[in-house]
């Protein structure tokens, strides 16, 4: 899928950590990017730093992606506006740590309503505009869907409970969309790292995997010839416990 002027696309969370770095690099490949999150200030702050470092036209957009309207409005703005959508990512999420017996459903709901639902939502009305699009001259897709999972969308450890059941389950709805995709010619993979150092792990210095690591895997997936169909990447530390 190498990105051409008319391509478009939408990254959820695009405003900080590894939504700002994936939105960064695909304006850099000549991509629209809406770059959507529940912080206008900030979705305006990366769009003029995009604007600012010679991209094409970039677009904020406020949305909650634990918000079903939201979902839709994202999506249907976007077609409205741009006409096509050839990629979204979504990244949006939010921790959930701590022992289970100490969480509520409220904490349940939040974070599957963020980490699940929310993919599942903008991926479904994605995936609906992308089935009726013209394929890619270059590549014969349709349009490319990238959810952000982790490690732990792979494994689970004490403590993560929430968080977990979360990302297994978008790995799960990654594996069934890419087997659909795949038929009608829409790229679906999920990409599961290990602790990234962002904003929202609080955590940093090189034994920490960077944002642009994860932006450089979008890179790799969206280079790949139309046979290759990797359903997830994972993304382990270096000597990681």
């Amino acid at each position: 899928m190498t990105a051409k002027n008319d391509q478009v696309a939408v990254v959820t969370g695009g405003n900080s950590g590894i939504g700002e770095a994936i939105s960064k690099f695909l304006a850099k490949r000549n991509f629209t990017v809406v770059v959507a999150g529940r912080r206008s200030e900030e979705n305006e702050r990366v769009v003029d730093e995009i604007a600012s470092a010679g991209g094409p036209s970039a677009q904020a957009k406020n949305a909650d992606v634990s918000r079903e309207a939201d979902c839709q409005k994202l999506i249907g703005d976007c077609l409205s506006d741009h006409g096509r959508l050839d990629l979204l990512v979504n990244n949006a999420g939010i921790g959930g740590k701590g022992p289970l017996v100490e969480t509520s459903t409220e904490d349940f709901d939040q974070v599957m309503k963020t980490n699940l639902y929310g993919p599942y939502w903008c991926a479904r009305e994605a995936f609906r505009a992308m089935q009726d699009q013209d394929p890619n001259s270059d590549t014969g897709l349709r349009g490319g869907i990238l959810n952000i999972s982790s490690v732990c969308g792979l494994d689970a450890w004490a403590g993560v409970g929430m968080y977990a059941a979360s990302k297994h389950g978008l790995v799960g709805l990654t594996r069934s969309l890419a087997e659909e995709g795949g038929e009608a010619g829409i790229r679906v993979a999920a990409i599961c790292p290990a602790m990234v150092a962002t904003p929202m792990t609080g955590v940093s210095g090189e034994e920490y995997i960077s944002p642009e690591d994860i932006a450089t895997t979008v890179g790799y997936l969206l280079d790949l010839g139309p046979a290759a169909w990797p359903r997830e990447i994972a993304i382990p530390r270096r000597s990681a416990e």
